[in-house]
């Protein structure tokens, strides 16, 4: 199975190329499947298979131009042909990925079931809306009725009661939906990059950690713990090359690679997390004395989660096998990180990650 198709499984995440004589030139066969159209071709005009697109010419050419950087058309509809006509919701993004090529990076970004799913929420908050309408006006004719009042209460509580008990497991659900779907991001991320397998939940684990050390409410360390397992989620728009590579990176690779902390934050920044999650990964490779990217932040400017992330990425990070070097010892990777205490990493979250390791034992499991 190709690597598209595992995106594309995993996430909903199909592409193709624009050009400036908006002709679509597909590559694979997974986004010619997911809006009904022939499989076998290769290319077709853009009015032909996406007419959302009809009117934004003149943006698509200024994005190929790299004037800017992308434009996207959000929640579109549709009805898909084929043996079961299927309703399908979709994102659209155009985006300038610097290839050079006259060309720009056409990504579509399956939203059918989030988009479902909210629709049958907000349909359960009409029910209750309804419900309610129904109930108060009820409630004014049977004033004149003690009897008949108390008889409507006990319907209400009764109501009540099967309401309160299936949103609890609405709820359940989507938090079991939520984590599966965190987890799916995260393993399809590392079959791109074997030699970082397991890379992102280790630095979860640590991460996790030096939270409940520096006090950290049970809410805030899971709002870091799916920040950090989702940390390098950009690196899908990374060439596989790039991040394999057994040398050093030149300066044009090392650039496209220190986009990903951006491209994360675009991927995730309309899911409605109860954290900041796209804010965290934004910022992972941030530097407190400003040296980071992408914003140059400094000190306080840069959230408490993110410089946990980054701690917790670099200790990880020189303590595993990489292509192109070999793994350090943790000692040598806390020396690191306590050389640049409060120049590069937050001085607390050294501390507590070094008193982890040397006082308290942490180890990661096997």
């Amino acid at each position: 199975m190709s690597e598209g198709s595992l995106i594309s499984q995993r996430f909903g995440i199909h592409q193709a190329r624009i050009g400036r004589d908006f002709v679509i030139h597909f590559y694979g066969s997974s986004l010619q499947k997911f809006l009904g159209i022939d499989a076998d071709i290769n290319t077709a005009k853009s009015s032909d298979v996406l007419p959302e697109i009809v009117g934004i010419e003149r943006i698509i050419n200024t994005i190929i131009d790299g004037g800017s950087r992308e434009t996207s058309i959000k929640r579109i509809n549709r009805i898909v042909d084929g043996p079961l006509p299927a309703e399908v919701f979709f994102d659209l993004f155009i985006i300038n990925d610097d290839r050079g090529d006259d060309t720009a990076a056409l990504v579509i970004r399956d939203v059918t079931g989030e988009t479902l799913i909210r629709q049958s929420l907000q349909q359960r908050r009409n029910e209750i809306h309804l419900l309610q309408q129904d109930l108060s006006e009820k409630n004014i004719q049977l004033m004149k009725s003690q009897k008949e009042l108390r008889e409507l209460n006990k319907g209400l509580e009764k109501a009540v009661d099967n309401r309160t008990r299936e949103l609890k497991e609405s709820i359940e659900f989507s938090r079991r939906l939520f984590s599966q779907t965190v987890n799916s991001l995260m393993s399809a991320l590392e079959k791109r990059d074997p030699y970082t397998a397991g890379h992102q939940q280790r630095v979860a684990l640590l991460a996790e950690a030096i939270g409940r050390e520096l006090g950290l409410s049970e809410h805030a360390i899971e709002g870091i713990s799916v920040a950090s397992r989702l940390h390098d989620i950009g690196k899908i728009y990374v060439p596989s090359e790039f991040l394999t590579k057994p040398l050093g990176l030149s300066e044009a690779e090392f650039t496209v690679i220190k986009t990903h902390s951006s491209v994360g934050f675009d991927i995730l920044r309309d899911i409605e997390f109860p954290w900041p999650v796209a804010t965290i990964i934004l910022q992972h490779h941030e530097k407190c004395d400003g040296s980071g990217y992408p914003f140059g932040l400094k000190g306080e400017e840069i959230l408490l989660e993110s410089k946990i992330v980054t701690v917790a990425d670099v200790v990880e990070a020189m303590a595993t096998y990489r292509p192109y070097r070999f793994s350090s010892s943790i000692e040598s990777a806390l020396e690191e990180i306590e050389m640049n205490s409060g120049i590069l990493y937050g001085e607390n979250v050294v501390k507590t990650c070094i008193s982890l390791f040397r006082k308290k034992g942490f180890k990661w499991n096997a």
